[in-house]
């Protein structure tokens, strides 16, 4: 079996748009970068301690300019996304991308992970289900692999953990809903950044540092 990882990625402009009400535009775009290196490093360094049936390869899908070169500098294969489309719809090329590449098994791992654990993902990479899904906190999906890569129609969104498993049962595909816990808290909305800055304050450090204004002097 061979494993491709894809982690979809928006323009970093146009993301977090959902955490308007907390942070500014440019706290956003750094936040969304700052998350998606920190996934990028975990699965690179992933690679380099795992084989046999847990290897994989990596790739990332986007339309940015900018996430393009980020990956090109990791050292990424690109999938260059069609611009403006869903989530499911990127998801769905980067599994035409995978099949045309004669890969059997396409996992997706979001950008915006809190805290992504690499024992988590051999965790996820050791099931031999046809389909496999991770639930977010909030029964989204954060973590699928599916073989093979085109094996279910990709439906994010609303409770798409259960729908993506739905969607296998309709198929007749064993699939099974599996808890891991660095993989169940994506940053989308204020309530789950507040969950991630309790234990993490890096994640805004760097860039409310870069924003305030200077102190004034003592006189």
């Amino acid at each position: 079996m061979t494993t491709l990882i894809v982690v979809p990625m928006k323009d970093p402009a146009q993301s977090k748009t959902r955490l308007a009400t907390v942070l500014a535009v440019g706290e956003r775009a750094d936040l969304a970068k700052r998350l998606f290196c920190r996934t990028l490093a975990i699965l690179r360094e992933s690679q380099m301690t795992v084989s046999g049936e847990l290897a994989f390869d990596l790739a990332v899908v986007t339309a940015s300019q900018e996430i393009r070169a980020l990956a090109d500098d990791a050292g990424v294969t690109v999938i260059s996304e069609e611009s403006g489309g869903s989530l499911g719809a990127a998801v769905g090329q980067s599994a035409d991308w995978a099949a045309r590449h004669d890969y059997t098994r396409l996992g997706i791992i979001p950008a915006d992970l809190a805290a992504p654990d690499p024992e988590d993902l051999r965790r996820l990479l050791a099931r031999h289900e046809p389909v496999v899904v991770c639930p977010s906190l909030y029964a989204g999906t954060n973590a699928l692999l599916v073989a093979p890569p085109g094996a279910i129609p990709f439906c994010y969104g609303p409770h798409s953990a259960e729908r993506h498993l739905a969607a296998a049962r309709t198929l007749g595909l064993a699939a099974c809903s599996i808890n891991l816990d660095s993989f169940r808290l994506d940053i989308d909305t204020s309530d789950c950044l507040s969950t991630a800055l309790a234990t993490d304050q890096s994640l805004l450090r760097e860039s409310r540092r870069d924003e305030s204004p200077p102190e004034r002097a003592v006189r």
